[in-house]
C-alpha cells in the first residue's frame, strides 16, 4: 500500500512542477523555512491551496510583513522537484498561466499602503 501511495505521490507531483513558473514583478526577498512534517499535519496546512478533491504534495505560506515563507513538506517524502517547486513559489514564481502570487501580493500592498519593495521593506523593519 505504501508503494502504491508513494508512487501515486510522485506522479501528482511530477504533473504539478513541469507546468513551469513565471517572476512575479517586485516580490518582495523572503526568508525559507522548511517543515518536514507528517502527511496529515501537511494535509491539514495545505489542502486549502488546493481545489477539491485534489491531494497537495507540499505547499509554500507567505507572511509578506515579516518576509517569511514557510514549506510544509511531508517528513521522508520530499524529493528535490518538489522542494525546488515551492521554494519558486517562495521567490515569487506562479505557475504558467496564473496569478495566485500576483494577486496576493496586490491584495497585500492594498491592506497595509505598500506600492514597490522599497515600501514592503521599511514596513517589514518597522
Amino acid at each position: 500500500m505504501k508503494r502504491i501511495l508513494t508512487a501515486l505521490l510522485a506522479a501528482a507531483c511530477a504533473a504539478c512542477t513541469s507546468v513551469g513558473h513565471e517572476k512575479v514583478a517586485d516580490w518582495p526577498e523572503l526568508r525559507i523555512y522548511e517543515h518536514r512534517v507528517s502527511a496529515g499535519e501537511m494535509y491539514e496546512r495545505c489542502s486549502k491551496y488546493v481545489a477539491f478533491g485534489m491531494l497537495p504534495m507540499a505547499c509554500a505560506e507567505f507572511n509578506l510583513a515579516t518576509r517569511r515563507c514557510d514549506i510544509w513538506l511531508i517528513e521522508g517524502f520530499a524529493p528535490r522537484n518538489i522542494v525546488e517547486h515551492e521554494r519558486l513559489h517562495c521567490q515569487g514564481h506562479d505557475h504558467v498561466g496564473e496569478t495566485a502570487l500576483r494577486d496576493f501580493l496586490q491584495r497585500y500592498r492594498a491592506a497595509t499602503g505598500a506600492t514597490g519593495k522599497s515600501a514592503l521593506a521599511a514596513q517589514a523593519a518597522d
